[in-house]
């Protein structure tokens, strides 16, 4: 991410309003994930990637995982230190386009309002064996309603399943959309990556003496 990159995004984080509320598609995903009237317990580690304010880091948190929250700019971070007190939320400032995610790490990893096409490979590898990946931003024709508008930052219809191939689809969704009272054109997805077979001695057949 280049310089002038960078400082947009901390001039966004510095601005006054952000959201604070969770989407409500990531909500819904994660309910199928971890649905929310079970008792919290432990569920292992979760991602929130490009993190922002750290709306969705929160949400993770107080479903029981361990949370780690990854953004560029240091004026998001600080806001979410000061609001997540008392949550296991790791705050991490990083330049996402190229830093290395750990493979198999993570029970779920949360993207949002964040594109970057060449991550998609790094994202699934980060997702362990059974774990879901939640993404969500805007869709290509949104420029019509505002920014985003450069053609890097919007998804081509059928962008998300096709990154999510070979996974288990949980929920997905393409199209117009309310964000923040003003139209919006999105997508969405949530997928399970498929649980690893321990031996494949458990899938050979044994002839009959």
């Amino acid at each position: 991410m280049h310089d002038g990159e960078r400082r947009r995004w901390e001039a966004r984080h510095r601005a006054a309003s952000h959201e604070t509320l969770p989407s409500p598609f990531v909500v819904a995903a994660l309910d199928l994930v971890a649905p929310a009237d079970e008792v919290p317990a432990p569920r292992g580690r979760a991602l929130d990637l490009a993190c922002g304010s750290g709306r969705h880091a929160r949400l993770l948190a107080t479903r029981g995982y361990r949370v780690e929250a990854i953004d560029v700019a240091l004026t998001a971070l600080q806001r979410l230190r000061r609001s997540a007190a008392g949550l296991a939320i790791a705050c991490v400032a990083a330049d996402v386009t190229v830093s290395p995610l750990p493979r198999a790490r993570y029970a779920v990893v949360v993207v949002t309002d964040f594109l970057a096409r060449h991550l998609f490979p790094a994202l699934r590898d980060a997702v362990a064996p059974g774990g879901a990946l939640i993404l969500e931003t805007f869709l290509r024709g949104h420029e019509r309603y505002g920014p985003p508008r450069n053609p890097h930052h919007l998804l081509m219809p059928g962008e998300l399943r096709a990154a999510c191939s070979g996974w288990t689809l949980l929920a997905g969704y393409e199209g117009e959309t309310r964000r923040a009272g003003r139209a919006a054109l999105r997508a969405g997805i949530a997928a399970r990556r498929p649980p690893v077979v321990d031996t494949p001695d458990r899938l050979r057949s044994t002839p009959a003496p």
